[in-house]
């Protein structure tokens, strides 16, 4: 797989950087986030931190094991980052967290103190394993088997400390709580879920939130109970 593509093939809009300013751009290796959603760690480092002039000291930067994606360190520049994954340079006491703003671009929002040690992972499906146990695979492609008397659901939003993947507490996907749009024209946009409808065909079910927001249900992330437990770029509850 090439490392690096033409640089108006690649998602600047997404990745928030100038589409002309240079001939390439570094490709996101496959991995636990899509690469029309996900951003290569270098270009964090060298585009929206500004910590490299160039390629080659972003490289040499997360060669040097100075940064951590999610409470490991990560040594693949193009590793892809994407949704509430947490990026740390623990020399500079520096966090930020993975969202995107209403223009669909991906934004780092530097997290609350503490906040580093814990990130949001949406529950996309869950099936039996031997033992009767329960594996429940998230959106960040990581997965974890626990007792079924848990009962996590799918759409529920699991609060776990990384990197242990010990799960703090869980937001259920229902009338009342608090979602985020992470994708469609809402993109950012929150406020609390009104109703499910499904919709008794081969398209996908819809969720309506308060303010005349309607999406489908894979954009839906819930964010807590009564306020978002996460600061939220450029968005007012509606």
């Amino acid at each position: 797989m090439k490392k690096n593509w033409k640089r108006y093939q690649a998602p600047t809009k997404t990745w928030g950087i100038p589409t002309k300013e240079y001939f390439w751009a570094p490709k996101t290796r496959p991995g636990a986030h899509p690469g029309d959603r996900s951003v290569p760690l270098l270009v964090i480092i060298r585009d929206l931190l500004n910590y490299a002039d160039n390629a080659r000291e972003a490289k040499m930067i997360i060669g040097d094991r100075k940064v951590m994606v999610d409470g490991k360190v990560n040594t693949d520049a193009n590793a892809p980052v994407g949704l509430m994954d947490v990026i740390s340079i623990p020399e500079l006491d520096e966090h930020y967290r993975v969202l995107f703003d209403q223009a669909g671009t991906i934004r780092l929002v530097p997290t609350a103190e503490g906040a580093e040690n814990w990130k949001l992972c949406r529950v996309e499906n869950k099936r039996t394993v031997k033992n009767g146990l329960t594996q429940y695979n998230l959106h960040d492609g990581r997965n974890f088997s626990l007792e079924d008397n848990k009962a996590y659901d799918t759409k529920d939003v699991l609060r776990i400390e990384i990197p242990s993947q010990n799960v703090i507490s869980v937001y259920k996907f229902k009338e009342g709580n608090i979602a985020l749009v992470t994708g469609g024209k809402h993109i950012g946009e929150i406020g609390k879920i009104k109703n499910y409808e499904i919709v008794r065909s081969s398209k996908p079910n819809l969720v309506h939130l308060e303010g005349g927001i309607s999406t489908v249900e894979d954009y839906v992330f819930v964010l807590g109970e009564d306020k978002p437990v996460i600061d939220i770029p450029e968005v007012g509850i509606v």
